[in-house]
């Protein structure tokens, strides 16, 4: 019984922290990010005045080149 009981635990864990937002893990930063500060693939927020009200700018290294692509997202 006590088995079950931990083998249910962890399922839930794993089900609770699959289902959160890939921005949660998303890290909001001070300065503007630069293509060499970051990995292929990583995401950061960084409020450059630039998108409308209620929303912050994600910048993402592309993973084949060394360009950033940038977009507006909700906060």
């Amino acid at each position: 019984m006590q088995r079950y009981r931990i083998f249910l635990v962890v399922g839930a864990s794993v089900l609770f922290l699959s289902a959160l937002p890939a921005e949660a893990a998303t890290k909001v930063v001070t300065a503007m990010p630069v293509s060499a500060s970051l990995s292929p693939g990583e995401s950061v927020l960084y409020d450059d005045k630039k998108c409308p009200a209620g929303q912050i700018a994600k910048f993402t290294k592309m993973r084949n080149k060394d360009g950033m692509k940038r977009s507006c997202i909700t906060k």
